[in-house]
């Protein structure tokens, strides 16, 4: 019987989730502030299952972006090079004030740079600007792979949160619909927040797997 009347109630409160939760995205305030690449969770279980995965899978994919990243401000740094120039601009530089005193080696399948005589300190620096991150590139890449596939996945899954919601309802019993009602503004936040992250995965996954790709490529060529 209460089991009924949540029910009744769960029906008439969906609606009304709907109205809070389309509000609360839609609101300009939102759409200005700058776009957190951060999964969060909303205390929905059946919500948060999905949202999980996507936080590891999204964890993964920042820690390929940051490997990237950091190795390329501190190859521009070390070469004191303009702050948008890119990685591949800036091996061709390394290249040309090495004076042909470095090479690539493979070790394990994975370019690794080497210097064959003595160099500037700001070489070797570049050196290992460089080889910090082709080091990581093996286990960057698998894990590219894996968040382009799964995120897809994942976002098809986010995509059919409203036909749950009715499910996640019924079983909360009054006290828990009402609590979910009153916390169904930051749940419809964060839950349209993590879908727009969620989504966006492949495309990020897709630009570092390229620019590694690129910069693996560009390294064997320019020092072989």
């Amino acid at each position: 019987m209460a089991r009924q009347h949540s029910t009744r109630i769960a029906r008439y409160v969906l609606p009304l989730l709907a109205v809070i939760g389309l509000g609360t995205v839609g609101a300009p305030a939102e759409a200005k502030r700058k776009r957190t690449q951060a999964i969060q969770m909303t205390g929905v279980q059946s919500f948060d299952k999905v949202f999980k995965k996507a936080k590891t899978a999204n964890k993964r994919l920042r820690s390929a972006e940051r490997n990237l990243r950091d190795s390329k401000v501190a190859l521009r740094q070390t070469l004191k090079l303009k702050k948008r120039t890119t990685y591949v601009e800036g091996l061709r530089e390394l290249k040309r004030r090495a004076n042909g005193k470095l090479r690539v080696v493979m070790v394990g399948g994975t370019p690794r740079l080497k210097a064959t005589d003595a160099v500037p300190t700001e070489i070797l620096k570049s050196i290992q600007a460089i080889n910090r991150l082709t080091v990581s590139m093996p286990q960057s890449v698998n894990d590219l792979k894996a968040v382009s596939k799964a995120s897809k996945k994942m976002y098809n899954q986010g995509r059919r949160f409203p036909a749950n919601i009715q499910r996640e309802l019924s079983r909360k019993g009054i006290d828990g619909i009402w609590s979910i009602v009153v916390r169904s503004p930051r749940i419809a936040k964060r839950t349209h927040e993590n879908l727009k992250v969620i989504g966006g995965m492949p495309k990020r996954a897709a630009r570092v797997s390229s620019e590694l790709a690129q910069i693996s490529t560009t390294l064997v060529q320019s020092f072989k």
